[in-house]
């Protein structure tokens, strides 16, 4: 039995796919302590780990960021914002977020930490020596952000390079974009790191959060990223980590309905960017009322009456609607383009009507109309009419259909739990874990035994298929 400490970033795209894993872990018989916000405490505890919350500094419901930093809802989406939530929501955590990880430790014998892209708490130990520390994995849950000449500067939505002139535009690029955009951000990264005893990070900040974990496993096929001559060894596909299947759903109504309805449009703004629902929710349900088809609109949390236009006699809504039951019913998905979302459509080979302009949504919306899976809107705010041509335009053309099927079959070749599981085991196994561990007390502040963890009940879990991951590099 190994002992794992999970820490994620307090938002459900960062959270559920590491609970998934620590699901998983359980149930092949491992310890897990899950660090996170205090929102999540019963999903956490749900899974059979034992729950330790942030400390109060940065425990925040996701839901009211915008009360707890009301200066970013005056920022554009765009760059500008996006580094004001690097700064204040990522980088003002890292002294908190390592302070957590300090006092779990004082009781848990750790034998690899697992995080997800953003959670930065662990940078102090991965910039110290390696063999003072546990391994630590981290879980790329959206589109790979890694520097690359092959492709432009993330965040450009730009799509990789086809000639000698692409490669030598993306780095030139590359190099101006990260001291010009990010630069600050950089900065002030380091400056948080420095002053709490840390060197500064060594690469370009989203090069360093993909290239210092030991190991860094992308959540989506190879065939869903942008090739790159050069990938570090440490990063594996591992495949979608979707969500268990729903065990307590009741459908409604109306749910049989759906399969006389011939062509279904699902439309969703996910958990958190639904503030405003008529962003691509109302102008959708707009632009398909007169349509012989069905819409179905997921709030992702906000009550149904929260939709800024009138139910359509063709549509239904639903403040929660478990995809692995909708999904294989649906024909077009219309959404804001969060990685959990797309990846789990393609996954059941539904084609994609993306308009996202938020965080790294352009990126994921730029992939999918790359891989040909679907249409990028190029917008967060899209018409009725953009969206309704869209949607008529993947519902007629095959193209769309065949490429998220071909997708859908690249999903298939793995197992994401099985595949996270074998890697953290083997890892966490290795000839220096137990040094490790007791390293990692002495560099965080500790000396002498360690109390012993507390032991938890193994869990059943749903493993899904028992193919094994191909560890691609």
């Amino acid at each position: 039995m190994a002992r794992f400490l999970i820490a994620a970033t307090s938002v459900p795209g960062h959270v559920f796919p590491l609970l998934a894993v620590s699901q998983h872990l359980i149930g092949r018989g491992h310890e897990v302590v899950v660090h996170t916000g205090s929102v999540f405490r019963e999903r956490v505890e749900a899974t059979g780990a034992r729950f330790v919350a942030f400390r109060p500094e940065i425990d925040i419901d996701y839901r009211q960021l915008d009360a707890r930093f009301p200066e970013r809802s005056k920022i554009a989406p765009g760059p500008a914002q996006f580094c004001f939530g690097l700064k204040h929501l990522f980088a003002d955590a890292i002294p908190h977020q390592s302070a957590g990880i300090r006092d779990i430790c004082r009781d848990f014998q750790m034998d690899a930490i697992i995080v997800d892209t953003m959670f930065c708490g662990t940078f102090p130990l991965l910039l110290g020596p390696r063999e003072k520390r546990v391994p630590i994995v981290a879980l790329g849950i959206t589109a790979l952000a890694l520097s690359s000449a092959d492709t432009a500067f993330f965040g450009t939505a730009l799509p990789p390079a086809r000639t000698a002139e692409d490669r030598a535009r993306n780095a030139a690029m590359n190099c101006h974009l990260q001291k010009a955009i990010f630069g600050s951000a950089q900065q002030y990264f380091n400056d948080v790191l420095v002053k709490h005893g840390s060197r500064p990070l060594p690469e370009f900040l989203f090069d360093s959060m993909i290239k210092l974990p030991d190991l860094y496993l992308q959540l989506t096929a190879e065939a869903f990223e942008y090739p790159r001559r050069e990938m570090p060894d440490n990063i594996r596909f591992v495949g979608p980590l979707l969500p268990p299947p729903a065990a307590d759903f009741r459908p409604p109504p109306w749910w049989d309905d759906l399969d006389k309805a011939g062509s279904v449009v699902l439309v969703t703004q996910g958990t958190v960017a639904n503030e405003d629902l008529g962003r691509l929710v109302g102008p959708t349900l707009t632009a398909l009322a007169n349509e012989d088809l069905a819409v179905i609109a997921s709030t992702g949390g906000p009550p149904v009456d929260s939709i800024p236009v009138t139910l359509p006699p063709n549509a239904k809504a639903a403040t929660f609607l478990p995809f692995d039951r909708l999904l294989p019913k649906v024909s077009v998905m219309v959404t804001n383009g969060g990685y959990g979302a797309v990846t789990h459509a393609l996954s059941l080979g539904v084609p994609l009507v993306v308009a996202g302009d938020s965080e790294e949504k352009p990126e994921i919306a730029a992939r999918v109309d790359w891989v040909g899976a679907g249409i990028n809107l190029g917008t967060g705010r899209p018409s009725a009419a953009q969206i309704g041509e869209a949607v008529r335009t993947v519902l007629t053309k095959p193209h769309y259909r065949q490429c998220a099927q071909a997708l859908r079959a690249e999903f298939a070749r793995h197992n994401a739990r099985e595949g996270i599981a074998e890697l953290v085991e083997d890892l966490a196994a290795g000839g220096t874990a137990a040094s490790a561990r007791e390293n990692t007390r002495r560099a965080l502040g500790f000396v002498g035994a360690p109390a012993q963890g507390v032991t938890r009940q193994a869990v059943d879990v749903d493993t899904g298929s028992t193919r094994t991951m191909s560890k691609t590099t």
